[in-house]
């Protein structure tokens, strides 16, 4: 019975896909612009996407390794990464469930099929992680608020938010296109289901619908802190101009 291991990793950085090519051996089956992938032996494959992820499925340690070091370099554990994790077997019948894969026969095609989407959820679980991070540290102030009435936010730590949920967002604008169907899926009913299932399985449309709710929550919330920090500065000069004003009116009655 077969079964293999395929697990996808991302480094959240972009790759540079031509420098890697220089100095990665194995045999390239296809490429384009956005991704590679490779044979590295029967039934093993490596998939790189530009975006930061790359997927081993059935592939031995020495592997892993020489990758990682091509696209890391310094000495980190590749398990600090964002990781997915799948078993492939084989099955008369078509089947994504808990975990497993179930594929009649792993051609090239549907082993690119189900790496992209692996590749495409360990991204999201990416942004995920990075969003519910500032969205957690928002709630913080929104807390005070609450209890206090006030903040206690400056404005370059303002800044400093303002700018991750841009830098994040628009990391997700540019990649945009990582959560499409790739071609390959229309061009064969099998490649088709099995695109649809691993979506499905994976909950790709719907995490990523909830990721853009949330960088929109965070949003709004940084607009509300940013109006109640111009207000109170708006007001710490008005105070200041008055005190001015009252000691040359002091000056002139002296």
């Amino acid at each position: 019975m077969m079964e293999y291991k395929v697990a996808a990793y991302h480094f959240e950085k972009q790759i540079d896909l031509k420098v890697f090519r220089n100095n990665f051996n194995f045999f390239l089956i296809k490429r384009e612009h956005t991704f590679l992938l490779y044979k590295c032996d029967e039934n093993s494959y490596v998939y790189m996407k530009d975006y930061g992820s790359v997927v081993f499925l059935n592939c031995n340690t020495s592997i892993l390794t020489q990758v990682f070091k091509n696209i890391i370099s310094i000495k980190k554990d590749i398990k600090e990464f964002p990781e997915e994790v799948f078993t492939i077997v084989d099955n008369s019948e078509l089947e994504v469930d808990f975990g497993t894969i179930k594929v009649p026969e792993l051609t090239p095609d549907v082993a690119h099929i189900i790496m992209l989407n692996l590749s495409q959820s360990v991204a999201l679980t990416n942004y995920v992680r990075k969003t519910s991070e500032l969205h957690e540290k928002t709630l913080l102030y929104v807390n005070q608020l609450e209890k206090k009435g006030n903040i206690k936010l400056s404005k370059k730590n303002m800044r400093i938010f303002i700018g991750k949920t841009m830098n994040l967002k628009n990391s997700i604008l540019e990649n945009l296109f990582i959560f499409d169907s790739s071609d390959l899926a229309w061009s064969q009913e099998h490649l088709s289901k099995l695109d649809y299932q691993l979506k499905d399985e994976l909950d790709i449309v719907k995490r990523h619908q909830g990721l853009q709710f949330s960088i929109n929550v965070i949003k709004e919330n940084l607009e509300l802190f940013k109006d109640i920090l111009q207000h109170r500065y708006s007001s710490m000069l008005e105070w200041i101009i008055i005190i001015l004003i009252l000691f040359e009116v002091v000056q002139i009655f002296v």
